[in-house]
């Protein structure tokens, strides 16, 4: 078991918590406007279509769902759409520009998840095939970013924000290794290398706009946490462990600690600052374990549904679909200030 911290009083810490617009009482007590409600319905309506691995018609439903709910904003969907030969897998992002002062050359905040789902099904294992609906782990961010659309459609921003729906993250093959890296993060690793090739769009190269993102993984279980990727920036982490403590979560931020390989790698190879905000530490079944390697770290108080069939919209909370929205909510802010200028 971790130790949870004392919150008996304001500590000091390396972001000066006075400086954040929101800030309520040393006590925390800050929120946001998202719905988790709403979010949760769109994770419902989602796992209806059932499993969505890259490249099935499932997963194209989910897609055209996406864009319409984005088309009832009155926002734009944009597509990336592009064939891997070599895993006979056709792909397709998502993603959609909100304005800021500079729509065209302005600087980018990225806000991102994956929205395909494991493939769990014609492996040579007979444990590796089973009905994934993957709720958590390629729904929850998705349907986030949904709800987040909402409200970043209302908000006068500096930076553009770019929402990104990224496909085929899950690897093709059921056990990720360093023999297969290659079969996973596909539409992350695409969008970093097309984009960064755009030289209308990214002439001085990507990390030149894009300041400053977010990648949301693996939300929405009931008892919501939030682990410390050491992948991720350090400046950013600080910054968002300080907004989950103003929000009276400082006891869900950051008390387990591993680097994590996930889609927002790929933009942090190029020079882009981001954060994974990503509830992985406790969540893998004794089953699902590496052969060589120590198995998982279990602990009473969270399910382990990694990768399992009980990765289901049972075990997810509204609260929690709210907890993160609004992690990332009022977080935008002193992004803006310490990242694009914002006075």
């Amino acid at each position: 078991m971790f130790p949870l911290p004392s919150r008996s009083a304001c500590r000091t810490i390396s972001l000066t918590l006075a400086s954040l617009p929101f800030v309520a009482a040393c006590s925390g007590s800050a929120s946001g406007p998202i719905d988790g409600e709403r979010a949760m319905a769109h994770v419902r309506f989602l796992c209806k279509f059932g499993p969505r691995p890259a490249g099935s018609r499932e997963l194209t439903q989910a897609a055209d769902y996406i864009k319409t709910k984005l088309r009832d904003l009155g926002l734009q969907p944009q597509e990336q759409r592009w064939r891997e030969d070599k895993l006979n897998l056709d792909l397709q992002n998502l993603w959609v520009q909100i304005d800021g002062q500079d729509p065209a050359n302005g600087d980018i905040l990225l806000v991102a998840a994956h929205y395909d789902t494991k493939l769990c099904a014609g492996h040579p294992t007979p444990t590796h095939n089973f009905p994934f609906v993957g709720a958590m782990d390629g729904t929850g961010g998705p349907a986030l970013l949904l709800e987040l659309a909402r409200h970043f459609k209302e908000r006068k921003s500096v930076p553009n924000v770019w929402l990104v729906w990224f496909d085929g993250e899950e690897n093709v093959e059921f056990d990720w290794n360093k023999t297969n890296d290659h079969k996973a993060l596909l539409g992350s690793r695409y969008f970093v290398r097309t984009m960064g090739a755009d030289k209308t769009r990214f002439p001085r190269g990507l990390a030149a706009r894009i300041k400053t993102m977010v990648l949301l993984d693996l939300i929405g279980d009931k008892n919501q946490k939030v682990d410390k990727d050491t992948n991720s920036a350090t400046e950013l982490l600080e910054l968002f462990g300080a907004v989950g403590k103003q929000m009276g979560k400082d006891a869900k931020m950051f008390h387990t600690s591993s680097p994590i390989t996930d889609d927002h790698k790929p933009f942090v190879d190029v020079g882009v600052r981001a954060i994974n905000l990503i509830d992985f530490h406790y969540r893998i079944p004794a089953e699902r374990g590496r052969p060589g390697e120590p198995p998982p770290a279990v602990h009473p108080d969270y399910k382990a549904w990694w990768h399992t069939k009980d990765d289901v919209p049972e075990q997810m909370a509204p609260e929690s679909l709210k907890f993160i929205g609004d992690l990332v909510w009022l977080a935008i802010p002193e992004v803006e200030k310490r990242f694009y200028g914002v006075k």
